[in-house]
């Protein structure tokens, strides 16, 4: 059975799903229910998650930020766009894990210059793929204006993902490690040594 379908019977990948999106809930609530607005941009520290929960628990937290993103939709933000956000939530997380490990595939699983720069280059195409898919599924199904919803959608994430991600990886990353907080079979399938 596909890890996306088994972990969802798995006891530890239960708990990260639920761990997930009650941490996405609880960043995104806020900024759902008060809309800051700097330079045209929202205010959005929530889009820092979604790589950084991929990367350490990969299927849990598709399945978490997916949950995460439609609770926090039901406090003021939900409409029919809120169903893609949701695919979207749930792709996102997950193809950065995928990637990440792919990068570091035959590599010592460790904090340095070469995970980092893995790191932001996932973060960017993740990124631009997720918010490219939101606005043409809003252009298509809903009759949004492309160009404008591209820019809204990428400007409100990629900033936050690219400057506040690495800082939460980085500060998580040892731990996680080194205690086995990660979840999925990319991580299974990697010998590691864990951080001193």
């Amino acid at each position: 059975m596909h890890e996306l379908l088994r972990v969802l019977s798995d006891r530890k990948g239960q708990a990260w799903i639920l761990v997930t999106a009650l941490f996405y809930v609880l960043v995104l609530v806020p900024f759902n229910q008060y809309q800051w607005v700097i330079a045209g941009i929202s205010v959005r520290p929530a889009a820092i998650l979604p790589v950084v929960c991929g990367i350490f628990w990969g299927p849990a937290a598709a399945w978490g930020l997916c949950t995460g993103n439609i609770v926090g939709d039901l406090f003021g933000s939900w409409s029919p766009m809120s169903i893609v956000g949701c695919i979207a939530n749930f792709l996102y997380p997950y193809i950065s894990y995928r990637l990440w490990h792919r990068l570091m595939q035959g590599r010592e699983i460790r904090m340095d210059t070469y995970a980092l720069g893995c790191f932001w280059a996932v973060t960017f195409l993740v990124t631009f793929a997720c918010m490219l898919l939101l606005a043409v599924c809003g252009t298509l199904f809903f009759g949004r204006p492309f160009e404008s919803k591209f820019y809204s959608y990428f400007s409100n994430s990629i900033i936050w993902a690219m400057i506040g991600g690495p800082i939460l990886f980085w500060l998580l990353y040892e731990p996680a490690v080194r205690n086995r907080f990660v979840y999925g079979d990319q991580w299974n399938r990697v010998s590691q040594k864990a951080p001193s």
